[in-house]
Parts: C-alpha cells; structure tokens; sequence
C-alpha cells in the first residue's frame, strides 16, 4: 500500500471514530500529497486561523510518516478540510503578488502580517518567481513575518 492509500485510510478512521461522514480524495504531484475531505459542519475541526486543522494535519502526518517509514513535513504532505487550506494558500499567493507589485512600483519595502512558517514559505515561493523584488523573514515566535524589499542589483 502506498503513502496516499496510508493516509488516505488513517483519515477514514479518524472521521469514523468522531461519527462524522466525510469524503476524502487525494491529490499527488511529485513534490506535495494533499489528501482533502468534505463533510457538513467543519468549523469546528477547523478551528480558529485553523488551529484545530493544523493539528489534525499534524497528527495524520506523523501516523503515516510512521507507517511508511518516510519522512513527510507540512510542506510536502498537506490534509485539508473544505478546502480551507486551499484557500488559504490562493490568498497568501495573491497577497504576495500583491505586495511585490507595489514593493516593485514604490521602491519601498512592505512588511506583511504575521504568519507561521507553512505561509512564509508559500510567501517566499511566489516572490522568488516576480523580478525586482525579493523577500525575508523577521522577527521572532508568533511575530515571525515577511518583508518585501525591493531587488537591490549587483553592480
């Protein structure tokens, strides 16, 4: 059984025990697993900014890490509850495109909101690939953000 069919499975099982019905699909591409589940009523496992569904992420992950003896981090092995993170993730690209089009027009720097490392990490992604502009992590804990600044070039 491959790692998709693992998690796949270990999320069947948790929605069983809590008596949720749920679908859950999957979606592999060489460097991401996202395995995705519908159901009514989320809110709940989602949690507020997606605590609760971070955890479960969590959770689903080490158990299938665990089984396949692969290793697997939120950047590689993505669990999704209503497309939550999904939408989420389309919102910080567009946030960075954003921000590193005025960055890129004003020659200012922009310093985003807080974020954990999952939503710098898309940040950075999507800022490497926009000329003119380049991005860096700031702060500490809980106040971590992302700066865009404009592209500085080597003479």
């Amino acid at each position: 059984m491959d790692k998709v069919q693992i998690a796949q499975d270990f999320a069947q099982k948790i929605f069983d025990f809590m008596g949720s019905e749920v679908k859950i699909s999957s979606e592999t591409t060489v460097d991401r697993i996202r395995i995705s589940a519908s159901l009514d009523e989320a809110g709940f496992l989602i949690g507020r900014d997606g605590e609760n569904l971070k955890a479960l992420q969590h959770i689903l992950m080490l158990m299938t890490a665990k089984k396949t003896g692969e290793t697997l981090t939120p950047f590689n092995f993505v669990f999704d509850i209503n497309n939550y993170q999904k939408e989420k993730e389309d919102y910080l690209i567009a946030l960075a495109k954003n921000s590193a089009h005025m960055v890129a027009e004003t020659k200012k720097p922009m310093e985003l909101p807080p974020m954990s490392a999952w939503e710098r990490k898309i940040v950075h992604l999507t800022i490497e690939q926009i000329g003119g502009v380049r991005s860096e992590s700031v702060g500490e804990e809980e106040e971590r953000r992302v700066v865009v600044r404009p592209e500085i070039p080597n003479y």
